[in-house]
């Protein structure tokens, strides 16, 4: 997608990951008579459906008032994009980036049980697996070969999404450590001691200057419930924990002790 129009551009993005309250946010920041929200929040600009021009992308905003200062899209599989970060500097450089981030385990399989209760399986073949046979198709074929960008609904593609390190240092790149937010999914539901307080609320408001309500969260997970081995977890725990560890010295938190890793 190439530059915008001319209109008035989006300074706000947020990336994700996908099943990382994502939804809430939007609902957040929508509460805030300074943000405008697309009624379709996630607008899947900048190639990621390549049939967002860069006018249809700026039209998304076109109800936005003066008084809106931030124009949102809140997209969550942004993060995971290699070239999502330079394409969005080319956007617009003084965007502001908001990232959310879950314990990495859970949020695979809560993007498995999700996508298998709303997804066909004619789309995503690997969502006809149980969540075991899913889960080691996505380890073998990150294991081989990176995964196609646009292969929504493949278990590789799912496990890369949380791969948080990698996927922030590129974004860190790019923008000014001021202009990303990285929050975290557990201080809104849980189980930190911070969980229920206001967190997110607190860090919007000194990123943003804006006010939002935190009871505008709601959990919309949808789907039946699964578990993995103990033996798989650990597998995939192994390839997640020197993500975490990075994601961690990233944003100066111990994400690692947070999620037991």
């Amino acid at each position: 997608m190439p530059k915008g129009t001319g209109s008035r551009q989006a300074n706000l993005i947020g990336i994700g990951a996908p099943r990382t309250a994502t939804s809430s946010l939007a609902r957040m920041l929508q509460a805030s008579q300074e943000v405008f929200v697309p009624e379709e929040k996630e607008l899947n600009g900048f190639g990621i459906d390549t049939s967002v021009t860069a006018e249809r992308y700026d039209m998304s905003f076109a109800k936005a008032t003066v008084e809106q200062h931030y124009l949102a899209d809140i997209t969550p599989v942004y993060l995971s994009n290699e070239q999502m970060p330079e394409r969005i500097r080319s956007y617009n450089p003084d965007a502001r980036i908001i990232a959310t981030l879950r314990e990495p385990v859970s949020r695979v399989v809560s993007q498995y049980r999700h996508m298998k209760s709303v997804v066909d399986t004619s789309l995503g073949p690997d969502l006809a697996l149980d969540i075991e046979s899913y889960v080691k198709r996505g380890l073998a074929e990150i294991g081989g070969h990176s995964p196609a960008e646009n292969t929504w609904y493949s278990a590789a593609m799912n496990i890369r999404h949380s791969l948080y390190g990698s996927h922030l240092s590129r974004y860190y790149r790019c923008f000014p450590r001021d202009r990303i937010l990285v929050l975290i999914y557990e201080d809104l539901t849980g189980p930190t001691p911070a969980a229920g307080k206001g967190v997110w609320e607190q860090q919007l408001k000194d990123f943003l200057g804006v006010t939002t309500d935190q009871t505008h969260w709601q959990n919309r997970a949808e789907g039946f419930e699964t578990e993995i081995s103990e033996e798989l977890k650990g597998e995939l725990r192994t390839l997640f924990a020197p993500e975490v560890a990075l994601a961690g010295e990233l944003i100066g938190r111990d994400l690692a002790g947070l999620w037991g890793y």
